[in-house]
């Protein structure tokens, strides 16, 4: 009889489930933090950390359950899978916070751009900067910001799932 193989879409849910739940509470950290607005390589090496890690440990744990072996089309499916899951809770909460919790917060980021272009580019005409600035605003809608969240983080799940996958595969030499 043949062991069953174990279900590539419960090991992402589990794990895409821990992705976003880690997301989101470095996003509560930044925001008690007040560093939310001062994001800098460090918060996104983290993040991409984080990212990873959870990508590769949700790929061993398949592995493991199946025996020691994966081929790489389940290293693409379990990885995809936890940064879907993963990228669809951060965006839901990104999405509250920007509407519910700190509505503002758009403001505070456009005010932020205004000072830096300010500080970068002095010799910028005012309509120059407004319309920057218009543009820059019709990215950080909530929607807009929740959908780059989710797409970004598929792009980079099937890049970490791409390499992890290729080290970590096994075919098993007793199937067909």
């Amino acid at each position: 009889m043949e062991a069953q193989k174990p279900s590539t879409g419960q090991i992402a849910l589990t794990y895409g489930a821990l992705l976003g739940f880690l997301s989101i509470a470095l996003a509560v950290v930044l925001y008690v933090t007040n560093s939310l607005l001062d994001q800098n390589w460090i918060t996104a090496l983290v993040g991409f950390l984080i990212m990873l890690g959870v990508i590769v440990y949700g790929q061993q744990v398949f592995k493991k359950a199946n025996g020691g072996f994966m081929e790489l089309k389940d290293a693409l499916k379990v990885g995809l899978g936890i940064a879907l899951i993963g990228g669809i809770l951060g965006a839901v909460y990104n999405y509250i916070f920007l509407t519910v919790i700190e509505p503002d917060f758009i403001n505070l980021i456009i005010e932020k751009q205004r000072e830096a272009m300010i500080e970068s580019q002095p010799n910028m005409t005012e309509a120059q900067m407004n319309q920057a600035l218009e543009l820059a605003g019709k990215f950080a809608r909530p929607w807009v910001q929740s959908s780059i969240q989710i797409i970004g983080g598929i792009f980079f799940g099937f890049i970490i799932s791409l390499i992890s996958g290729l080290i970590l595969k096994k075919s098993n030499p007793h199937q067909y």
